[in-house]
């Protein structure tokens, strides 16, 4: 069984935010996850420039409707970036120049470069507009995730919720690295059943103690592994740019910013998380099926 990766920004040095990306580059990184074990997989853009967002966007697709194999594993579009926060932490890697508040008709721009294919997007809860903009996604069937994003009380997040967000992004990343001891995301995210958890189980971005709780204290059909994936993932360690700054991939996988002392993704496939998982955290083999294939494909419509 091979696994299914709902955020991969890039794999084996190919970038799909890169303003250079072609339908061949596509291609080949999407024959480079299979060997490695990921079924299908979303390919995941980030903030950038809106030109370069609707380009790639139909390159994707363009290549999608001509390479039958590309067909078979592209389930989908992730925007995850655009509408988030800019604040320091929350914004993460992305390009602040082109954070924005959620744009009903910016978001139709992009569906309409891709045929319709982004099938999940990331919002900020708290932004100006969130819910109208979440509700208004839903109805299209687009799935909903929150996250970067300085939302971290009930009261802040509950608005996004109603309104059809059913997911964290990537939860326990892409936030402050100081946070409220008691009104945190993370907790609220634990603790609300109506809620799928999103999450980069490398060893990296959460620690092994992190992924012991989570996986305790959710139960496993609300989990959902992502690998979050970014270009650098399966090339040697060694420096690179990322999101247009410098790089260090370590050896160990870790793939930072020395400027910003931050991570800016992933290096990680699905199969070596997912053994990880297995491994050290003790999850069934049931269980990885469901946080590591099920899941995922139910969080989107429950199709590929």
């Amino acid at each position: 069984m091979g696994w299914i990766d709902l955020q991969v920004n890039g794999f084996g040095g190919i970038d799909f935010n890169s303003p250079g990306l072609t339908g061949e580059m596509v291609a080949a990184a999407t024959a480079a996850l299979a060997e490695r074990g990921t079924e299908a997989y979303m390919p995941t853009l980030l903030s950038t420039d809106p030109a370069i967002l609707e380009k790639n966007l139909a390159t994707i697709a363009a290549e999608r409707k001509r390479n039958a194999a590309v067909e078979k594993a592209i389930i989908g579009i992730f925007m995850e970036g655009t509408f988030i926060s800019p604040e320091p932490g929350a914004v993460g890697t992305h390009d602040l120049h082109w954070v924005r508040k959620p744009d009903l008709t910016l978001f139709g721009r992009y569906q309409d470069a891709c045929g319709g294919l982004i099938r999940m997007v990331n919002v900020a809860a708290e932004l100006e507009g969130a819910p109208q903009f979440i509700r208004a996604v839903r109805e299209q069937g687009v799935t909903v995730a929150l996250g970067h994003q300085m939302a971290h009380t009930p009261a802040e997040l509950e608005p996004a919720i109603e309104a059809g967000a059913s997911a964290y992004t990537h939860l326990g990343n892409g936030l402050p690295n100081m946070i409220h001891r008691r009104e945190n995301v993370i907790w609220e995210a634990l603790a609300d059943d109506r809620m799928s958890v999103m999450f980069i189980p490398d060893g990296h971005h959460l620690t092994l103690s992190m992924l012991k709780v989570y996986c305790r204290a959710v139960p496993a059909r609300r989990l959902v592994a992502v690998s979050d994936a970014q270009f650098p993932a399966g090339m040697p360690p060694g420096e690179y740019v990322v999101s247009g700054e410098h790089a260090r991939l370590e050896p160990s996988g870790l793939l930072w910013n020395p400027a910003r002392n931050c991570l800016v993704g992933a290096t990680t496939p699905m199969a070596d998380m997912m053994s990880l998982l297995s491994e050290k955290i003790g999850l069934t083999p049931d269980e990885c099926r469901l946080v590591g294939h099920d899941n995922p494909l139910e969080l989107i419509g429950g199709t590929k």
